[in-house]
């Protein structure tokens, strides 16, 4: 039998993500001590950062922040850590429903009246999402019919030409991560209302939630958090059982590690939340909650060039494809670095069908990708990595939890409401940037403030 080790703390936080450190330093400023217990091996959770060569660090989970994202610069500016605009300049590229790669003047001239569709959709979707309650979406006017249908069956719905359903579907997986068909159509709506409006959803210039990165890497973020209370931290030791009281929390983990406390903030997503066991049991709403929020499959594929050939020929890196296997992709050099860094996104079934495949083939298909947008030069990569987050032991999926049909009117208070001494934190139960790193700091400081009241009224 391990030895059993006990570490006492005002506030115990199960998961060292961006919101379990956002909560900790938040209750530590309150004048509570906390202890932050983490199953993996580092900080960051859904944040990590490899540096494939010296000086070109790239983002394997969440890279960006947008313009309105006002936690997260104001995080990065307490924290000393700098910011860097995302390459915008020249033209996406295109190949869609048949019509062949495309330049994105010569897309927008051909589809112009597709492109005024979407647009119309677009508007339509921010008018609906204006009557969804960001903190009980359940309550909205017409939650029962929106939560019924999925947003895939809404998108069918509203006649649009081919190309139009084509890249409504993409930039809709770009987002949740999972098909269209798999999400409740108020769900979709829950998330655009907590966001502000789909251009500042979908768009990567000016407004959009993909303008801004981290220099040095996103992982500055959390490291530096983990900084400030480095001897609060536990790693290594995943937590298998939540015992409860009126009063009090004494958290098990694997290895014999016991911490006790009078309040627990789990800050993992719900579906590895409802993985822990407690004692006693969560009420049935909670628990058949986390039976019924999937996290969403994504993958992230980065090839590295000796200069980035493609702006020369007047493209920003950016190519939107329903032929695959990337569905999207960004131009992510590292300024100040020659280099190239052209990201590939595999989202939903695409991540699912070719993460599955060794990684040799998977790379040479989208290689092919990459050659057939910008040419031979494409075809010869110094360095290849790519990562899967479903494979990942500690997350299970990215970049969200995604709630499916009648899951917001049958459980929706469940997903952040406390339950005794235990509450709950991380982006996917944020009322602002839900499934952001900005939803992620809004959660972690929602909770706390719900334990430090609990513990000094």
């Amino acid at each position: 039998m391990p030895k059993q080790t006990q570490i006492d703390a005002d506030v115990v936080i199960v998961g060292a993500g961006l919101s379990g450190m956002i909560a900790a330093r938040t209750v530590l400023a309150a004048g509570l001590t906390p202890v932050v217990l983490e199953a993996d091996e580092r900080v960051g959770g859904r944040i990590l950062t490899e540096e494939v060569i010296p000086g070109v660090p790239v983002e394997l989970g969440a890279q960006w922040i947008g313009d309105t994202h006002e936690r997260m610069f104001r995080l990065a500016a307490e924290l000393g850590v700098e910011t860097y605009p995302q390459f915008d300049d020249g033209e996406t590229s295109y190949d869609l429903v048949g019509s062949g790669v495309l330049r994105e003047s010569e897309f927008h001239a051909r589809f112009a009246e597709e492109l005024a569709e979407l647009e119309r959709v677009l508007r339509r979707l921010d008018e609906l999402a204006t009557e969804v309650p960001v903190d009980a979406p359940w309550s909205a006017p017409e939650a029962a019919q929106w939560d019924s249908i999925t947003a895939g069956a809404w998108y069918d719905a509203q006649g649009l030409s081919q190309v139009a359903r084509t890249l409504l579907e993409i930039c809709t997986v770009g987002i949740l991560a999972v098909p269209t068909a798999e999400v409740s159509f108020l769900h979709l709506l829950f998330t655009i209302q907590t966001c502000g409006v789909t251009s500042e959803l979908f768009a990567e210039s000016e407004g959009g939630a993909q303008t801004t990165r981290f220099v040095g890497g996103t992982v500055e973020i959390p490291r530096r958090l983990a900084a400030l209370i480095a001897d609060r931290i536990m790693l290594k030791v995943p937590v298998q059982l939540i015992e409860h009281s009126a009063d009090s929390v004494t958290v098990h983990c694997r290895g014999g590690l016991i911490a006790r406390g009078r309040r627990v903030i789990v800050a993992i997503s719900p579906t590895l939340a409802g993985r822990i066991m407690y004692d006693p049991p969560l009420p049935g709403m909670r628990d058949q909650l986390t039976q019924r929020v999937p996290n969403g499959s994504a993958m992230k594929a980065f090839f590295v060039y000796d200069e980035p050939f493609w702006r020369t020929d007047g493209f920003n890196g950016q190519l939107i494809s329903d032929v695959g296997p990337a569905r999207m992709s960004n131009d992510t050099c590292i300024p100040g670095d020659n280099h190239g860094v052209i990201l590939m996104f595999l989202e939903g079934e695409q991540a699912r069908s070719f993460g599955r495949l060794p990684e040799e083939d998977r790379r040479a298909a989208l290689t092919a990708e990459l050659v057939r947008h910008y040419g031979g030069k494409a075809a010869h990569p110094e360095f290849y990595v790519d990562g899967e987050w479903s494979d990942r032991q500690w997350t299970r999926g990215c970049y969200n939890a995604n709630l499916g049909p009648h899951v917001w009117t049958a459980y929706g208070p469940a997903l952040s409401a406390p339950i005794g001494v235990i509450h709950w934190a991380s982006t996917d139960t944020a009322t602002y940037w839900s499934a952001y790193m900005e939803g992620a700091v809004d959660a972690g400081e929602r909770a706390a403030r719900e334990v430090v009241v609990a513990l000094t009224d």
